[in-house]
């Protein structure tokens, strides 16, 4: 299983990208958060196959 994150939580791209691998909950498991405060600095990223930034 891969581990998804994905920059850009309240984007149109990626509420989207979540919901359509959602879709293949057996094959991903996926997080999402907001950029838009300072609370990503404190994120581990290492624990994650694949970052997908689709914040603007």
């Amino acid at each position: 299983m891969k581990k998804i994150l994905i920059t850009g939580k309240n984007s149109y791209v990626g509420m989207n990208l979540e919901k359509w691998l959602g879709n293949h909950s057996d094959r991903y498991s996926i997080d999402s958060i907001s950029l838009r405060n300072e609370s990503w600095k404190e994120k581990d990223f290492s624990e994650y196959d694949v970052v997908s930034h689709v914040a603007g």
